[in-house]
């Protein structure tokens, strides 16, 4: 019985950058490192997850749930730094459109794979 060793660099990239960031948030609570406006960037831990997500991605469906992660980051990271004049205000119609796109792509994905399967020749 052989087993898959192979490398998830996306789950090394999201564990030391949470180790990072438990390391930090840790000296802060203890006054050693002043966060300050550091906060506005918590969207970033998304952005990371997403990125390891997606190198890590094989099949149709990861790719989805990659990207949705990466939308998810870029939205809300966004929203707090008030890019281009959006806010969670003015802007929450936009995660509206990728909560729909996301539906979309899940359907046509599941639309996809039955044609595959039904079309797949029986013995």
């Amino acid at each position: 019985m052989k087993q898959d060793y192979r490398h998830s660099w996306g789950h090394v990239g999201a564990g030391v950058f949470l180790l990072l960031a438990g390391l930090i948030l840790l000296l802060g609570n203890f006054h050693y490192w002043m966060l300050g406006s550091a906060w506005h960037l918590w969207p970033v831990i998304l952005l990371v997850i997403g990125i390891g997500k997606l190198s890590d991605a094989q099949f149709p469906w990861e790719y989805r749930k990659a990207v949705w992660m990466l939308f998810l980051g870029a939205f809300f990271l966004i929203s707090e730094l008030h890019l281009w004049g959006l806010s969670y205000g003015n802007s929450w119609p936009i995660l509206l459109i990728g909560i729909g796109i996301n539906m979309l792509w899940k359907s046509a994905y599941r639309q996809s794979s039955r044609c595959y399967f039904e079309e797949a020749p029986h013995a």
